[in-house]
Formats: C-alpha cells, sequence, structure tokens
C-alpha cells in the first residue's frame, strides 16, 4: 500500500510488518487493534512508520512522524490505518474482497455459535 504525504510512502503490509509491530509495541497485534480508541496520534503515527520503515529502511521515524503531521488530517490517518489493518490481514487484495472475506467470516463465526448454542 502507498500513503501520499510529502511524497509516496510504500507501507509494506506482511507477517514481518506484524511482527515488528507487536515488538515496537509490546503486544500482540491484534491486542492493539482492539485498543486503537486508547492510541494518541503519534501513537497510531507510529504504528504506520513500521510499515514504512519495513518498505524503505532508510526512512527515519521522525522523518516519517513530521510528514503525517505536516500533510495528513485526522480523517485520512484513519483511512489509512483502516486500509493498513485490512491489508496486514490480507495483502494485495483490493478493499470490497477484504471486506467480503470478513463478512464471510462473521457468517461462519455466527453460524459456530448458534450451532454450539443449540448443542448445549
Amino acid at each position: 500500500m502507498f500513503i501520499k504525504l510529502d511524497k509516496d510512502y510504500e507501507i509494506k503490509c506482511t507477517l514481518g510488518t506484524i511482527k515488528d509491530i507487536e515488538a515496537k509495541f509490546g503486544k500482540p497485534f491484534f491486542t492493539l487493534v482492539s485498543e486503537f480508541d486508547k492510541f494518541t496520534t503519534t501513537e497510531l503515527i507510529k504504528l504506520l512508520y513500521v510499515g514504512a520503515h519495513r518498505a524503505n529502511s532508510s526512512v527515519t521515524e521522525q522523518e516519517f512522524i513530521s510528514a503525517c503531521e505536516d500533510h495528513l488530517g485526522l480523517g485520512e490517518l484513519s483511512d489509512y490505518l483502516e486500509q493498513y489493518v485490512f491489508q496486514l490481514q490480507y495483502p494485495g487484495l483490493m478493499p470490497e474482497e477484504v471486506q467480503d472475506k470478513i463478512e464471510k467470516k462473521l457468517e461462519r463465526s455466527r453460524a459456530l455459535k448458534k450451532a454450539q448454542g443449540s448443542i448445549g
């Protein structure tokens, strides 16, 4: 994925990126995602930075943070983070394809819970 700031930054979205995120923040990835509402704006930018750094190790954290501060609004940051989380789970898929996969998983989960409820 790419984000447009003072220039285009590639954001790597692979399992390696997830491992880097977990190492940087000291928590499992899905725990972090569920706690986004507790993150500061700087922490959210740093989360994106992990992917930028994985794609290009010459990008410094301060350079990336400054570029985000100078070129993004909060809504854009939120949009990029949503896309980032989806791409980390399903690299290379279009947003609609990711949404379809997530909806199918939710349907299967609900069906499983319903089946478990009828057994008990």
